[in-house]
């Protein structure tokens, strides 16, 4: 069975975390399958969208702890960069990721969903960084995501404490911006994946603009603003979107 599936339908990608018996805990194959799979949809030219879910009850209740008790810290730390580099690449895809959070979200699943650009969940997920009431700390990203997420008060109290946050409580705080009935939530998420998929190719300027300024100071943040901003004007897209504006219609993007 693989440990990650992926689907493809009308430009738009459905990653599924596929170990439902262990709650799609993360582990060494399933980092690599995610990185592999990551990988292709970025490079895929018929995939302009993605939607990341777990399969069974769970997102991804965090990593795998069975294989972590005979770590050394040599180990740990390899663990620790993999991760971060799978995560990054998905924060740093041109693609747009949405994370469906069906389920507990904790530990490394919790850090999956913060790196997608869109959180949705059901009513029934649940979000924390446990790691704390293991003696550690998270180590796939969270200590940098999280705050910019939510404010460093909220993440240093979710990550000292390691206490979970319901559905609620995780939109209430920014987390997540929208909770739905699990019945409703894959067709939410792909639903929006869908209009994503439809957009102009500006759609990967625009998260390369946010993700990169929030690194930057304002100034060298605006410069590459307006760099991007003409970057955009180069695309086909573009002279579509003034087009149809002006001719009252609907655009017709072709992601060019």
């Amino acid at each position: 069975m693989d440990c990650v599936t992926l689907d493809v339908h009308e430009r738009v990608a459905l990653v599924t975390l596929n170990r439902p018996d262990k709650r799609n805990a993360l582990n060494a194959e399933m980092r690599t399958r995610l990185e592999d799979v990551v990988h292709r949809i970025a490079s895929s030219s018929g995939i302009r969208s993605a939607v990341v879910t777990g399969a069974g009850e769970a997102f991804a209740a965090g990593a795998d702890i069975a294989p972590m008790a005979s770590y050394s810290p040599q180990d740990a730390e390899e663990a620790s960069r993999h991760g971060s580099h799978v995560f990054s690449a998905i924060e740093n895809s041109p693609i747009p990721f949405i994370a469906a959070v069906n389920g507990w979200a904790l530990g490394g699943g919790c850090e999956l969903a913060l790196a997608c650009d869109i959180r949705l969940c059901s009513e029934t997920a649940a979000f924390g960084q446990p790691e704390i009431r293991l003696g550690l700390i998270p180590g796939y990203g969270a200590s940098v995501r999280l705050p910019r997420l939510i404010g460093m008060g909220r993440a240093l109290e979710l990550i000292l404490t390691g206490q979970t946050v319901d559905a609620r409580k995780a939109e209430q705080i920014g987390l997540v911006t929208a909770v739905f009935p699990p019945e409703r939530l894959m067709a939410e998420a792909l639903d929006l994946a869908g209009r994503l998929a439809r957009g102009p190719a500006a759609l990967a300027l625009a998260k390369r603009a946010v993700r990169e300024a929030a690194d930057l100071p304002s100034r060298e943040g605006y410069e590459l603003t307006s760099l991007l901003y003409a970057e955009a004007y180069r695309t086909r897209d573009s002279r579509e979107g003034i087009q149809a504006y002006l001719e009252k219609r609907r655009p017709d993007f072709q992601g060019e």
